[in-house]
């Protein structure tokens, strides 16, 4: 039977970071959320009848925002029993993303014993002066507080890391890796300041407000944090994913192997038999549908096997795994060195073949775009 990934989306925070451009909407009122989780569990049905879950095994769950831990432990338990989630099941990952301002020790304990197994601590910077600047409700002691109260939880824990923000230096990732690593984190993602359109913290760069890294900067600040991490015996698992053996994410892996997941909620993406689709992404339209009976479905790609390759050998190629070459036969019936040969000759230094598997040299990692595009 298929595995499948579960992701549900909780699109409320308790106020809007300067970079944020996600679908989220500053919660106001403990009603917004009872209506909208009434939604999901309504959209849940429908995929029940779909057959969406009887034709596949449900192996991950993962809740992302938005602020998921903004979730009554009552409302979490509904949506997971909903689901039917097998607890007893050893592979299975149920993930909920936190902001520390919103952790204490009583939820995280109802959470756990709700069904989740781990815990991702948007904890971004440990420079007060920083998090200021975009717009975080916590402070360094916060986030040390809230990683401390997770682990008294025994939840697996990931946190964030945040590059090229406002006052960040070289000094601020390692005393940030210093300090989350005197706890009991498995996994932290590393993630470069994109400026999107629309933000706050965009509008105040363009102003000459705030200063940002450059994107050599950004660059040079990842690399210093992927040697540090590597020192302290984190793998780097994916681009952007550092991890100690054993703890990689389940459920955001699926992402990068083309496995099939669905996403629930307000404009939330799924992956179901080279069908690309989200929800719609106005809470009148997603609760419109769903109280008409239907799914809240926008198709936005059915992928011919071309499209699929190209797919597969982007997303793959991302990771330490890289290109399974019998997988990669099985999926689309020809030899991945043959038919890449040209490619590959030209990349043949970058790139490592083993074991039956192509991956890019970690040390390459940062022109995986341009070795992607040879080999496509």
């Amino acid at each position: 039977m298929k595995k499948l990934g579960v992701y549900v989306h909780i699109p409320f925070c308790l106020s809007r970071c300067a970079y944020c451009d996600f679908i989220s909407s500053v919660l106001t009122d403990d009603s917004q959320l009872n209506r909208y989780v009434e939604h999901i569990i309504k959209e849940i049905g429908l995929l029940k009848e779909s057959g969406i879950f009887s034709e596949r095994e449900i192996d991950t769950i993962y809740f992302g925002g938005g602020t998921p831990s903004l979730l009554k432990s009552a409302y979490l338990r509904s949506i997971l029993e909903t689901i039917r989630l097998n607890r007893r099941a050893a592979s299975q990952e149920v993930t909920i993303e936190a902001n520390p301002a919103t952790i204490d020790f009583e939820t995280l304990l109802a959470y756990k014993e709700a069904g989740i197994n781990r815990i991702s601590i948007g904890v971004q910077s440990l420079n007060d002066k920083t998090l200021k600047a975009i717009g975080r409700r916590h402070n360094a002691s916060e986030a040390i507080q809230a990683i401390e109260i997770a682990e008294k939880t025994g939840l697996s824990i990931s946190v964030d890391l945040m590059l090229g923000l406002p006052f960040q230096t070289k000094e601020d990732i390692k005393f940030f890796i210093d300090e989350v690593l005197k706890h009991d984190v498995k996994h932290i993602s590393t993630y470069m300041l994109s400026l999107e359109d629309g933000t706050k913290l965009k509008a105040q760069v363009e102003r000459n407000e705030i200063k940002v890294s450059s994107d050599d900067e950004k660059v040079e600040l990842f690399d210093y944090a992927a040697k540090l991490l590597k020192e302290k015996g984190f793998i780097r698992y994916e681009v952007s994913n550092f991890a100690k053996i054993g703890f990689e994410a389940k459920h955001n892996s699926k992402y990068w192997t083309r496995d099939e997941y669905i996403g629930i909620g307000l404009g939330a993406h799924s992956l179901i038999s080279n069908e690309r689709f989200y929800n719609k992404e106005t809470f009148s339209e997603y609760y419109k549908d769903l109280d008409e009976g239907h799914l809240p479905h926008v198709i936005e790609a059915t992928l011919d096997e071309s499209e699929a390759e190209e797919e597969y050998i982007m997303l793959a190629l991302r990771t330490n795994q890289g290109i399974n070459l019998a997988d990669y036969k099985a999926k689309f019936n020809k030899d991945f060195v043959e038919s890449h040969k040209t490619g590959l000759d030209l990349h043949k230094d970058q790139l490592n073949i083993l074991n039956n598997n192509i991956s890019i040299k970690e040390e390459y990692l940062n022109v995986l775009n341009q070795i992607v595009i040879d080999l496509i």
